[in-house]
């Protein structure tokens, strides 16, 4: 089973996700992608 690792930082803020579980870090990335544009909107 593949494992998934993310790691984003910006300034301070460092963030990791680290699933197996492929939908849930989809979803996770939908997320953050939506956030982000709010931000940049």
């Amino acid at each position: 089973m593949a494992e998934y690792v993310f790691k984003m930082k910006k300034g301070e803020i460092e963030i990791e996700l680290s699933s197996d579980d492929a939908e849930f870090v989809e979803q996770q990335l939908a997320k953050w992608r939506e956030e982000i544009l709010k931000k940049q909107g």
